[in-house]
């Protein structure tokens, strides 16, 4: 078991994040490369250095074809990803579906601003019983931290931080800042609900590993094949503070762009 780091006050800069709440469309790639785009040019007039996009934004995290569509890492996708970051010179991160021979893995990346993939993390609590056929599960070891002009940063994505052990591994190798994309949905009539649920999972997680949490959610996509077939994505993005309090919301069943400066500690 890992526990956060005791009293931290570990330095880092002023760093401006924004969060892409966008509507992802399960299994339409152009589209949602098309979302990302637009966002990372509005992120760039609005002076953001860090942006970070929900889980699997390429395809959606229940495309029911993630095991025939999946891209390497690198590949196609972000070498997408990194023409933006160098071209807007922005740090990006992103869930993203990953292939590795016969294996599919449910991935997330940052990139910094020349371009280059420096983090990148498989989910490794995939839900199996919903996604079975179509993610294999990282393994908790490899949880990483990278070192960056920002101080240091770790990631994990969505369900993975249902156990607290995976965000306290990345506060144990002394990061001050969780990168966490996600996609939380719910039937429609339990949205508001689902949104609840999903902003008191996010303070929780900050609170416990005593970390600022930057999570992701996607918005009003419907999932569309599998066992949440017809369920959709209520925002409501989230950037928490140590101390466990949030800092940002999104908007309610809207996309957004939630921008918020995270002030320097020394």
């Amino acid at each position: 078991m890992t526990t956060p780091v005791a009293n931290r006050h570990l330095f880092h800069p002023g760093l401006r994040v924004a969060l892409a709440q966008i509507p992802i469309e399960d299994g339409n790639l152009a589209r949602n490369m098309e979302l990302a785009r637009v966002v990372a040019a509005e992120a760039k007039r609005q002076n953001v250095q860090f942006l970070n996009f929900p889980e699997a934004a390429d395809w959606g995290w229940l495309h029911q074809q993630a095991r025939r569509d999946a891209f390497p890492i690198p590949g196609i996708y972000t070498d997408f990803l990194a023409d933006l970051a160098q071209r807007y010179q922005i740090w990006i991160s992103t869930g993203c579906l990953e292939r590795v021979g016969d294996n599919v893995y449910n991935s997330a990346v940052i990139v910094n601003r020349f371009g280059q993939i420096v983090l990148k993390h498989r989910k490794i609590d995939t839900l199996t019983w919903l996604t079975k056929d179509l993610y294999d599960p990282g393994e908790p070891q490899d949880i990483k931290v990278v070192e960056t002009e920002f101080g240091t940063i770790g990631m994990t994505i969505c369900a993975d931080n249902f156990n607290l052990d995976r965000p306290k591994r990345v506060a144990s190798q002394g990061a001050w800042l969780l990168v966490a994309p996600h996609g939380f949905a719910a039937e429609p009539d339990k949205s508001k609900q689902n949104s609840k649920e999903y902003e008191d999972h996010i303070l929780k997680v900050a609170r416990e590993a005593r970390l600022w949490v930057i999570a992701t959610d996607a918005v009003l996509g419907t999932v569309q094949g599998g066992a949440w077939k017809g369920w959709r994505h209520s925002g409501c993005s989230v950037i928490a503070r140590p101390d466990g309090t949030a800092a940002a919301t999104g908007k309610f069943l809207e996309p957004d762009l939630v921008i918020f400066d995270i002030p320097p500690a020394a």
